[in-house]
């Protein structure tokens, strides 16, 4: 028996000789069994019922001592089950916790927590993270995420801030909405947005055409690069996502003062018709 595959699936070096000894020998007391692994006999003990605590040994009674023996190695299944259902409580309380530990961490530094993504999977996981901070989200939309992602899939992440209530200010595109919207599915841009809890500050195409999205929402600022791959990033800290929000209602107030402004948008007449407004018809 190999004990690195014993300790391979979690047990410890002593753990796993102790196992394998027990397997030679049947079934041995204690104090053999730390003589024939070179340990104490105080040490013998404590490894035998830790052994029979994980279900790898059974402890018996004989002439008024203990004996133990081995148990069959598919006991070693229930143990690698219980060691991953530990892992998933130790993962669901720091879930739980892990903003409280955050907010302490922040109170007592000024050092801004930076967490990267990549790839589809990376950059929804941020959208969604916006989405469970439930606070206004400030952003300056690129193009660029609508061929990277898909206007279906990118409609449906949309469709999650209103869903839970997280309301939504952007820098966005005079752009032309896609064609194949059909009919009986468009609805007027004013309309939309007052649905999707979204207020648009409008931009002409050609204003920002750089692949990259900047959001702030709660302490986190996000920054998000689309290409033929995609990689983001999410900067906790109350100070840059605050400096990005005030920054973000300077130019708004540039924008709107722009002569042309009370005019927009000329291309974006219609838009996608919200959920909400299916799931109603």
């Amino acid at each position: 028996m190999d004990i690195q595959i014993l300790m391979d699936v979690g047990l410890t070096k002593v753990q796993a000789n102790a196992y394998k000894k027990l397997v030679e020998l049947g079934s041995t007391t204690a104090p053999n069994l730390a003589h024939s692994i070179n340990e104490s006999r105080t040490n013998g003990y404590k490894v035998l019922d830790k052994l029979v605590e994980l279900g790898l040994a059974i402890k018996e009674p004989a002439g008024g001592k203990f004996r133990y023996a081995a148990a069959s190695p598919a006991a070693l299944e229930q143990f690698v089950k219980n060691q991953a259902e530990a892992v998933h409580r130790r993962e669901r309380r720091l879930a739980s916790e892990l903003p409280n530990l955050l907010d302490y961490y922040f109170a007592h530094s000024e050092r801004p927590s930076i967490r990267y993504f990549e790839g589809k999977d990376g950059i929804v996981s941020i959208y969604k993270d916006q989405v469970t901070a439930r606070d206004t989200l400030y952003y300056i939309r690129t193009l660029a995420d609508l061929s990277f992602i898909g206007f279906d899939e990118l409609h449906h992440l949309r469709n999650l801030y209103p869903k839970f209530g997280v309301h939504r200010k952007a820098i966005i595109q005079d752009n032309p909405p896609p064609a194949d919207i059909p009919a009986d599915k468009r609805l007027p841009v004013a309309a939309s947005d007052e649905q999707m809890l979204l207020e648009r500050t409008w931009i002409h195409e050609d204003d920002y055409t750089a692949p990259v999205e900047w959001a702030a929402y709660g302490d986190k600022l996000s920054i998000i690069q689309y290409g033929e791959e995609a990689m983001g990033m999410v900067i906790e800290s109350a100070p840059i996502a605050e400096a990005f929000r005030q920054l973000f209602k300077l130019l708004d107030e540039g924008l709107r003062r722009r002569r042309e402004y009370s005019s927009l948008p000329f291309k974006a007449t219609y838009t996608a018709m919200p959920d909400s407004l299916k799931v109603n018809r």
